[in-house]
């Protein structure tokens, strides 16, 4: 799925990435959205990376010209209201806020207990929303967000090492 010049080409290769890269931080970003719903309420959580989708969706930090990744593959995770959203990442990207109906649609119809919101973006500019199903279940992701990040860490993102996940 990705060529030689590290790009994927098709749609339905990306929507694979991007659920490639989800499947990878699941364990991690879901337990973190369900925590920090919890606190700050109907939001959608924040996947960004500084590494293009290719890159971060290689089983292994090897590009294709067989060399190593030369940066740490790694995403940020936040969980932001719509209210955040408008305030913080719109009002400084004219592509984000082409997002917002597609999201504001999404965080107003997820089942809290069985989904979460989603939106990504890598540094390649790929740009996705979509609704995906909680992994592990939510009251597991309750006890793992609390264990992970319940211990005076409310506020901030959260960085994830891909390679070390």
């Amino acid at each position: 799925r990705v060529g030689e010049d590290m790009m994927i080409m098709f749609s339905d290769d990306k929507d694979a990435a991007r659920q490639d890269v989800l499947s990878k931080i699941r364990f991690y970003a879901f337990p973190y959205a369900v925590y920090k719903a919890s606190k700050a309420g109907r939001g959608f959580l924040f996947v960004q990376s500084d590494s293009s989708l290719a890159v971060m969706s290689l089983p292994i930090p090897i590009l294709s010209n067989g060399r190593s990744c030369p940066q740490q593959r790694s995403v940020f995770l936040h969980w932001l209201t719509m209210e955040e959203y408008d305030k913080e990442v719109c009002r400084d990207d004219f592509e984000m806020a082409a997002m917002r109906n597609e999201l504001k649609s999404a965080v107003e119809t997820y089942e809290e207990k069985v989904e979460v919101p989603v939106l990504t973006r890598f540094r390649c500019g790929q740009i996705a929303v979509g609704i995906a199903p909680l992994v592990p279940d939510y009251k597991l992701c309750q006890i793992l967000g609390k264990e992970y990040y319940g211990h005076g860490q409310d506020s901030g993102a959260v960085q994830l090492n891909i390679d070390d996940v």
